[in-house]
């Protein structure tokens, strides 16, 4: 039976939406505050977790944030489910590492519907290939986030990559796509770049390929890379004209190797 995790401080919230997702043959593990959905997350790696952002201790971003920086509990879907309905919260979400984001008050049909979108994003996940690129376009920022979220799930579960080294990967990455698509917007451009990875057991291969300029017009991403290859420790990096190659090997030692 497939687990979903809970986490909604308002009790009677909790148990409608637990019943929700029972009718769907889902066990509910249910938490009321953002630590006891990390223990029970430990104890059983949820398959979709559905998370409010308000909580009394840990907010929603960073419960979501922990949940998919192991590499137990990466693979499943999470779902922000909050009354804070701006688009900038939605960024937030997204930036986090959740799938999916569901405003307050819902309808039980947006529930299940959630529940069919991440058992397609589990299967989709397994069908994934370990080579991939992705644009930055402007205008659409929330697809490049949650591309960015995919590809840090596509790190832990497919090379020896740690997981802090994951998350910071992810948040990198996140800074360069909404850095490109704020340039694209004010020059005009789009697509601004493309983002390419290859991934295997023991290396993170990671290209930026420029598509309008932004690299000789702008600081960005050059102004971003110290930051990346800081806070990731990449072994290799190479600065064309037009793109940026970077080269990370992992191992279960948790230092990179060398080039």
């Amino acid at each position: 039976m497939p687990t979903a995790l809970i986490v909604e401080d308002e009790p009677e919230a909790n148990h409608l939406l637990s019943m929700l997702v029972q009718l769907r043959g889902y066990r509910a593990d249910s938490a009321l505050t953002g630590a006891e959905a990390l223990e029970l997350a430990g104890r059983r790696p949820p398959d979709v977790a559905f998370l409010d952002v308000m909580l009394p201790d840990l907010n929603g971003f960073e419960v979501c944030r922990a949940l998919k920086t192991r590499r137990a509990t990466s693979p499943a879907p999470v779902v922000m489910v909050t009354a804070r309905l701006s688009p900038d919260n939605r960024l937030e979400c997204l930036r986090a590492g959740a799938e999916g984001y569901i405003p307050k008050p819902y309808m039980p049909d947006q529930i299940f519907e959630a529940l069919d979108a991440a058992a397609a994003s589990r299967r989709a996940l397994q069908a994934e290939p370990d080579v991939g690129t992705f644009p930055l376009d402007v205008g659409d920022e929330p697809a490049s986030l949650a591309r960015v979220g995919r590809l840090w799930t596509l790190a832990l579960a497919r090379t020896r990559c740690e997981e802090p080294v994951a998350r910071n990967l992810a948040q990198a990455l996140a800074d360069i796509a909404l850095a490109a698509a704020s340039w694209g917007r004010r020059q005009g451009r789009d697509p601004v770049a493309t983002i390419s990875y290859r991934l295997e057991p023991d290396r993170l291969t990671l290209s930026i390929r420029d598509r309008s300029g932004w690299f000789s017009l702008g600081s960005p991403p050059r102004g971003l890379l110290g930051p990346l290859i800081d806070r990731v420790g990449f072994d290799r990096f190479t600065d064309g004209d037009d793109e940026i190659t970077l080269v990370r090997r992992v191992g279960r030692s948790g230092v990179g190797s060398g080039p």
